[in-house]
C-alpha cells in the first residue's frame, strides 16, 4: 500500500506545484515582514507592491520612489537589487499586481498619503499567484490585516 501510496503522491507533484506554493508562501511572508516591521518601526508605513512583472517591499506613501525601496529578507538573487522578478520565484509563475500599506497597527491600506488622507482596504485583497494550469491566492483581511 505505502509503495502504490509513494508512486502516486510522486508522478501528482510536478515541479511547477512546488515552484507555485514556494512562491505563494514566500510573497505571503513578506507581506507579514512588511506588516510586523510597520508595527515595529511607528514613524512610516511599509508595504508591498508587484507591478506584475516584479514585486519589491517599500517603506513610506510612496511605493514607486526607489528611495523607499528595501531589500526583500531572503531576495538575494543575482542582479535582483531590491525587486524580485516573477523569473526569480520560479519557472513560469506569474503574480497579480497589487498595492498594500500597513500602517503601526498593522492596518492596510490600498493607498496612503498621510494618517488623515488614505483608503482603508475595503474588502479582502486577493493576491493571485499562478503558473499555467494552477493558482493560488493569498487574501489580506481589512482591519485586522491578516495575511493568509
Amino acid at each position: 500500500m505505502s509503495i502504490l501510496a509513494a508512486t502516486l503522491l510522486g508522478r501528482s507533484i510536478t515541479s511547477g506545484t512546488i515552484d507555485l506554493n514556494s512562491a505563494t508562501d514566500k510573497i505571503r511572508n513578506q507581506l507579514r515582514f512588511a506588516q510586523a516591521v510597520a508595527m515595529k518601526r511607528t514613524d512610516s508605513v511599509w508595504g508591498v507592491k508587484s507591478s506584475g512583472s516584479e514585486y519589491w517591499l517599500f517603506r513610506n506613501t510612496n511605493p514607486d520612489n526607489a528611495a523607499n525601496e528595501i531589500r526583500v529578507p531572503g531576495g538575494d538573487y543575482p542582479g535582483a537589487g531590491n525587486r524580485i522578478s516573477e523569473t526569480d520565484l520560479g519557472a513560469g509563475v506569474t503574480l497579480s499586481d497589487f498595492t498594500v500599506f500597513f500602517d503601526r497597527i498593522g492596518k492596510p491600506y490600498t493607498d496612503y498619503t498621510s494618517p488623515t488622507v488614505n483608503t482603508p482596504l475595503a474588502s479582502q485583497m486577493a493576491i493571485t499567484v499562478s503558473v499555467p494550469g494552477d493558482n493560488r491566492n493569498i487574501t489580506v483581511t481589512p482591519e485586522t490585516g491578516l495575511v493568509r
